[in-house]
């Protein structure tokens, strides 16, 4: 009776000290220094959600179970230890882990912490109601939960005693070194009046690590003792044969389960991709597994995410039995390959250097970088821990709405049959991070673009001017600026292909929450923009930029759009409308214009459309065969057709001719002189192909064989997986980019440069690349573009000839100015810096952005000596390929490098965790005033 009494206070004493205590120090001492703070800046969107609800359960538990105990158990001190060890402990052990442990969870994580969840709430049940002997249902599923719940006290109880040895002699080594009490000395010399504090956060700490380590024995304890209790009862009313059967079935469903979520895909996935591929039936065989791979490669990928580490990076066990008991290091690791073996569904079975491989492997399979093909299954994964992208706006920000387009302003000056356009656009952050934005677009191939700037307001005396610089440089400077720490205001616009264009800014101001608006009104939260370009006239009406790709930026019904000073009134989805139409009636004239060194630059309108004409030449047609293009294989059908209802297929050299040449990854490549017997049908699209891949093979099989004019049918392609090539196959011909679908956003330089110094250009239908060829033959060699309805001429007057200008202002000459540009790098090899600073030097004087020369924004000195040292660089015109890829950083590996823990300092880490969260992310927005 003695003994009774004894267990029922120190039942007693377990269940209302240690709840008391947490709930006082909760209640008095976190919450009111930082509880409404914490959900103020939870709802305002500068802490997660997932942290507030977990910080919420971690509270809640205990709160709830105190009232559930004073409520139900206050005089029944053997229920209250089951509720306080059965139910809450368990629970609360849940919370912990899944906000300083947990990640993503994969079908193996979530089949073992689902059993655990159903088997705490099956207890609960249990104590509250006890067996359910009127309701055959409810009966049958107490049996099947309380059978999970054998296995849940035996697993957990195992995994929890590995922690609880090393703990308890650290607790009892710890406590008679009394480290601990030479603190309270300490503080209460120096600082006497947080003496109270820090007792009673020791007595918290103590008690809590002190039933951690008994938590093991007992919840094993319970949790058998009450499956056994229930399948007993079952089986009394039931009978021993089905409580049996039952049992097994439950046993045998959960182990079938657990085994085949134990299957990570990256193995198979790897072993495949690892296979030679010899034949096309090799091919065949890995297509048909695509999806198989696909989910390998992510989850490799994605492996730091989704588990909790490796098993050769799990380690803690090892360390702490030979830190704490001194085994020999053969008994230490037999403990820690037993401990691997008990949490394998947290362990990612693989290298750690597996996620550069999936990486790399997905690109080569699929023809797409997979931040880019993946990215919403990234993006969730990262939204699982506490880990943020970069500020650079890269591949995982796509169509993310992170910067919202509040204003947009169209300005059209209209001067005859061209016009200077301004457009301006105002961005708000939704976002507490300073945010970059970023638009590829397209502009017609003759217009040009002729200034950027940015601004806090829309003030134009105080915004930022641009400085043309060249493009390696210019890049350099802006890539190094783009950071969390201090950002400052730099501009970026490039142009990345024949009309296409890279447009990027940074910061857009991190948005301010109520208190940071109150002690700061005049910081900045709005970045403005202005761009200006030059175009020609299209059937009365005025081209604007068309998008190809944003990344962080988005607009919707609120946004604000003015065109020619009229208010668009209607919601409007795309970025800008195709054109607006000019006001003064617009008739194409002839233009010219003379620059420095007897150059003249001469405009010519065409009087008609140029029709497609069928070549007498021959051309090479090289098909990409990489596997993205199998969407558009409608569209190559089209083409073929196309050429074959031309006569391109009827081998008469008469009336032109097409030899098509298939590239091939793995296997060699093909040449077709016969396209009519080709069928796409039969095309497998495989692997990954760049374009000078493509052509090197082209060359490998053209032979002796001349050709008017190559032209490659690709798709849009991945710009992002190109190399920074600096050499390009040399053709004799002009070089056709043929795009199905759609253009892409870029080219590497090297491609660029190709394009042009061949003669060639950039189409997406058969049709307009011939019109393009016929124009140019019949225009002859001086001819240096044809484009938007007009023909532009490079040639040389002598030094007495007089001609008149009809571009008089120095700004009308800009449009004039590029194509000076494009013919004269047509004449020159562009090997030299002397010829790069030659061209470079035209697009400095006239204020324009080419191939060559890019128009940078900058705000302070530290940026202008930054870009004037990167101007005198020898790789000044060496700009990198943007590929767009984010450097994820991976969470913290729990089981690997950690010396022994301390479990009650969960507690503390919470208290700290949230109050360094808040603060640190406070200090961070104020220290980008």
């Amino acid at each position: 009776m003695k003994i009774k009494k004894i267990l029922n206070l120190i039942f007693h004493s377990i269940f209302w000290v240690w709840n008391v205590t947490f709930l006082g120090y909760v209640y008095f001492g976190i919450l009111p220094i930082i509880g409404w703070s914490l959900i103020e800046d939870t709802f305002s969107g500068l802490i997660p959600s997932q942290f507030l609800i977990t910080f919420i359960g971690i509270v809640a538990i205990p709160t709830v179970f105190t009232i559930i105990g004073g409520w139900r158990f206050r005089k029944q001190p053997l229920q209250l230890i089951r509720l306080f060890y059965g139910v809450e402990a368990p629970l609360f052990l849940l919370c912990l882990l899944r906000l300083f442990v947990l990640r993503e969870l994969t079908q193996a994580s979530t089949l073992i912490l689902a059993t655990i969840f159903i088997s705490i709430i099956a207890f609960a049940l249990e104590i509250l109601h006890g067996y359910a002997n009127r309701n055959k249902l409810v009966s049958w599923l107490q049996m099947f939960a309380h059978t999970l719940m054998l296995l849940t006290g035996l697993y957990v109880g195992i995994l929890l005693l590995f922690y609880a040895v090393p703990v308890s002699i650290m607790l009892v080594r710890e406590f008679f070194s009394f480290y601990w009490l030479r603190g309270i000395i300490s503080e209460l010399t120096y600082a006497p009046s947080y003496v109270f504090t820090l007792v009673f956060f020791l007595f918290v700490l103590a008690l809590t690590t002190t039933l951690f380590v008994f938590m093991p024995s007992a919840l094993a304890s319970l949790y058998v003792h009450s499956g056994q209790k229930i399948l007993r009862t079952f089986a009394n009313q039931y009978g021993h044969q089905r409580t049996f059967q039952g049992a097994i079935a439950v046993i045998t469903a959960w182990m079938i389960l657990f085994v085949s979520f134990q299957q990570q895909p990256q193995v198979v996935a790897f072993q495949m991709l690892d296979l030679p591929v010899r034949n096309e039936s090799d091919r065949q065989e890995i297509l048909a597994n695509s999806n198989l791979i696909k989910d390998g490669l992510v989850n490799a990928y994605l492996s730091s995410y989704r588990y909790l580490g490796t098993a050769a990076q799990s380690n803690q066990i090892r360390i702490m039995y030979r830190s704490t008991l001194g085994l020999p290091e053969s008994i230490n690791q037999s403990l820690q390959n037993y401990f691997n073996h008990l949490i394998s569904p947290f362990l990612y079975q693989g290298s750690s250097k597996d996620k550069e491989k999936a990486g790399k492997l997905y690109s080569q399979f699929f023809d797409t970088p997979i931040q880019k093909g993946e990215q919403k299954t990234i993006l969730k994964a990262i939204q699982s821990t506490a880990n943020r992208d970069e500020v650079k706006a890269g591949l995982l920000n796509i169509g993310q709405q992170k910067v919202w387009l509040k204003e947009q302003e169209i300005t059209v000056i209209e001067h005859g049959d061209w016009a200077d356009i301004e457009l301006y656009e105002i961005y708000e952050n939704q976002t507490f991070e300073p945010q970059e934005i970023l638009y590829y677009f397209t502009l017609p191939e003759s217009a040009v673009i002729t200034g950027i700037w940015l601004g806090d307001t829309d003030n134009l005396e105080k915004r930022f001017p641009f400085k043309v610089s060249p493009r390696g440089a210019a890049q350099k400077v802006y890539t190094s600026q783009v950071r969390r720490e201090r950002p400052v205001d730099p501009a970026l616009l490039e142009k990345v292909g024949p009309r296409q264009y890279r447009l990027r800014a940074f910061p857009v101001p991190a948005k301010l929450s109520a208190t940071q608006r109150e002690e700061n009104p005049e910081q900045p939260t709005q970045m403005h923009l202005w761009l200006t370009y030059q175009v020609m006239a299209q059937n009365n009406s005025w081209a604007l930029p068309q998008l190809t790709e944003k990344r962080n930026i988005y607009w919707n019904k609120d946004t604000q759009r003015m065109y020619n000073a009229e208010f668009v009134r209607h919601y409007q989805e795309t970025w800008l409308p195709p054109t607006v139409p000019a006001i003064a009636e617009q008739t194409p004239r002839q233009h010219q214009i003379n620059f420095p060194n007897n150059y003249r630059i001469s405009a010519q309108p065409l009087e008609t459309p140029e029709e497609f004409l069928v070549e007498s030449g021959r051309f090479a047609v090289v098909l990409d065969t990489s596997y993205s293009m199998k969407t558009q294989t409608k569209e190559l059908k089209k083409t073929i057709n196309s050429l074959l209802e031309n006569g391109f297929g009827d081998l008469s050299f008469g009336n032109g001719d097409a030899d098509l040449f298939l590239t091939n990854v793995t296997l060699p490549p093909e040449r077709i002189d016969d396209i009519s017997q080709f069928d796409v049908d039969k095309v497998t699209f495989f692997g990954t192909l760049q374009y000078k891949e493509m052509l090197e093979q082209y060359l490998q099989l053209r032979g002796d064989t001349r050709y008017k004019g190559v032209i490659l049918v690709s798709d849009e392609g991945s710009y992002e997986l190109s190399r920074n090539n600096k050499e390009m196959p040399n053709l004799s011909a002009p070089l056709w980019m043929l795009h199905l679908g759609a253009m892409p956003p870029a080219y590497d330089d090297a491609t660029l440069k190709l394009i042009q110094q061949s003669g060639g250009g950039v189409a997406t239908k058969l049709a307009q690349v011939f019109q393009q060829v016929t124009a140019k033959s019949n225009f002859g060699d001086s001819v240096v573009s044809v484009a938007d309805g007009y023909a532009w001429f490079l040639d040389k007057k002598s030094p007495d000839e007089t001609t008149e200008e009809n571009f008089a202002p120095l700004a009308a000459q800009q449009l004039a100015a590029q194509q000076l540009v494009l013919g004269l790098s047509k004449q020159m090899n562009l090997e030299t810096l002397d010829e790069l600073d030659t061209i470079h030097a035209i697009a400095k004087t006239y204020k324009i952005v080419t191939p060559y020369s890019s128009m940078i924004v900058l705000v302070n000195d530290e940026q202008r000596e930054a870009l004037r040292r990167a101007e005198a660089a020898a790789d000044r015109f060496n700009r990198k390929v943007e590929d767009g890829k984010e450097q994820l950083t991976d969470p913290n590996n729990p089981l690997e490098d950690v010396s022994v823990p301390e479990p009650g300092m969960v507690l503390g880490m919470v208290v700290m965790g949230i109050g360094l969260w808040v603060s640190q992310n406070k200090l961070k927005v104020k220290s980008q005033k």
